[in-house]
């Protein structure tokens, strides 16, 4: 038990020495972006016609309604037959 527990402590200070020099090089990022991806804010674009206003607000109403559980009830057809 001791040679795990020597071995996994050795490992996590040998990922803390990795990642604490990779931040070292690429300099301190905020949030959970990753260092490669450049970030463009976005501005939120007004719908251009009607269609895509209402588009847009049911999507809104569609996101912001809770679910709800259903049951189902099972229908069989019966055959008839002589």
């Amino acid at each position: 038990m001791g040679v795990l527990i020597k071995f996994i402590l050795v490992f996590v200070a040998i990922y803390l020495l990795l990642k604490g020099f990779v931040r070292f090089l690429f300099g301190r990022r905020t949030g959970s972006s990753s260092p490669y991806q450049q970030q463009r804010p976005e501005q939120p674009r007004q719908p251009e016609t009607q269609e895509d206003r209402i588009i847009e607000y049911q999507k809104k109403t569609f996101e912001s309604s809770d679910a709800e559980d259903v049951e189902f009830v099972e229908i069989k057809e019966h055959k008839s037959g002589n």
